[in-house]
């Protein structure tokens, strides 16, 4: 399994929990708290300003989970957004690997799914536009979307 897929697959895991739901209904209730990175940084700080670019006819506010990782690493932070909306992000300066899920809660299916490396310099900004796209049933299934009992967690 490369870096993108561990990393999806992380996102999957984690949505495969009730943590999917609350994520929603937190990205549709409004313009969340700035997030903070979890890990104090030694290093001087950047700035991320990630928007997810994807092709929805929906005229409704469309949930987005985001994922923001330090390259290399097995464990990462999870923000929700609304789509069209974008998430900006104080960041320890590095590389970094941002992972996106489109979401249709209404009829629990996903409507994209993407990925971007990017880097981020020390007391800059640092633009990301994560392209999603319509997920296959072969990349849904190397990710691991599916509930505990096995169940896929969304329909495509």
């Amino acid at each position: 399994m490369d870096s993108h897929t561990g990393a999806l697959a992380w996102l999957a895991q984690g949505a495969a929990s009730n943590l999917l739901d609350r994520l929603v209904a937190r990205a549709l209730d409004g313009p969340p708290p700035v997030p903070a990175w979890p890990r104090p940084g030694g290093a001087p700080s950047g700035t991320v300003e990630i928007s997810v670019r994807h092709h929805s006819a929906a005229k409704v506010r469309t949930p987005v989970i985001l994922t923001l990782q330090e390259d290399g690493s097995r464990t990462g932070t999870v923000f929700s957004v609304v789509l069209g909306n974008t998430a900006r992000i104080a960041v320890p300066a590095g590389a970094y690997f941002g992972a996106a899920m489109v979401l249709d809660p209404a009829h629990r299916t996903l409507q994209g799914i993407g990925w971007s490396r990017l880097t981020v310099t020390a007391r800059r900004t640092s633009p990301c536009l994560i392209p999603a796209r319509r997920p296959s049933a072969p990349v849904i299934l190397q990710l691991g979307l599916r509930k505990p009992d096995g169940t896929p967690l969304f329909r495509l």
